[in-house]
């Protein structure tokens, strides 16, 4: 049993989802949006909240307008019938559809990132800029078709625990950890067990491949450790595309509440991809 709930604890790194055409109508995102000049979209990770990003917002308040999105069955925006990263992105570019595109950045954390590496390779002139925090391209750990049966038994027999490991240890301490779970706990358990059996195949590095829109990933002191080079942790979170080169900023002092950790530095950070993407498009 361990060992699968170690395999856990690795997809919900991943944060990975199983590739599927969406056929039938997007569902509606719900959205909180403030403030004027170039935009900036803010989507959440697994298991969180739009509202999560409020102490990152505030900082781009006086010089953006800031769009915060509820990922599908989140919040206010229901989920998926059939579940899929397809489906879940089509959600996305619903939202990204009524706005500026040549001012437009988004910026996605988690689960978040790997939904909209997928938008932009579908859609890629609906942004000018893509940030993503902590978010693979895939799973770090493959588990055989026999053996994903077993842990999908698991996951919903032993749902509760599960979910402990998965959102503990991405805190930045254990009062983080238990700050995260209880977010996730607000979350239908539904929701949860549909994203990761989504996140057992997936491979989205190939959206980094002939890119249109500038991209930025940037990682927290607790996905990437002051110990741990960006070419370590690259080729872990499956950035090493061959013939593409993808930019890395660690920001200490961080973990999976990143907006929250640290808000005037990732507010900064934010602030001037935005500003070279745009002016970038410009000329």
């Amino acid at each position: 049993m361990r060992r699968f709930l170690t395999m856990s604890g690795l997809i919900a790194a991943t944060l990975g989802v199983a590739l599927a055409v969406a056929d039938v109508t997007p569902v509606t995102l719900k959205t909180t949006e403030f403030g004027h000049g170039p935009t900036v979209v803010l989507l959440h990770a697994l298991g969180s909240g739009r509202m999560v990003w409020m102490p990152t917002a505030r900082k781009l308040l006086a010089g953006h307008h800031v769009v915060m999105v509820d990922l599908p069955g989140h919040g206010d925006s229901p989920l998926p019938d059939p579940f899929s990263l397809a489906s879940c992105a089509a959600a996305l570019d619903q939202v990204l559809a009524k706005l500026p595109p040549d001012s437009t950045v988004l910026v996605a954390h988690g689960f978040g990132g790997l939904i909209s590496l997928e938008e932009v390779k579908a859609h890629p002139d609906r942004v000018r800029g893509l940030i993503v925090i902590d978010g693979a391209t895939k799973s770090m750990m493959k588990i055989p078709d026999q053996q994903q049966e077993y842990f999908l038994q698991m996951l919903d027999t032993n749902y509760e625990n599960m979910l402990k490991m998965m959102m503990i240890r991405q805190g930045r301490d254990s009062t983080q950890g238990l700050e995260l779970l209880a977010t996730a706990q607000q979350v239908p358990p539904a929701t949860v067990k549909a994203y990761i059996k989504a996140a057992l195949n997936v491979d989205a590095s190939g959206a980094l491949k002939d890119m249109k829109p500038a991209f930025l990933f940037v990682g927290s002191s607790r996905l990437w450790p002051d110990t741990t080079t960006w070419a370590g942790v690259s080729k872990q979170l499956g950035y090493d595309v061959a013939g593409v080169t993808v930019n890395g900023r660690r920001v200490k002092d961080s973990a999976a509440l990143i907006m929250k950790d640290q808000p005037d530095t990732l507010a900064a950070i934010i602030d001037q991809f935005a500003a070279r993407a745009i002016a970038a498009k410009k000329k």
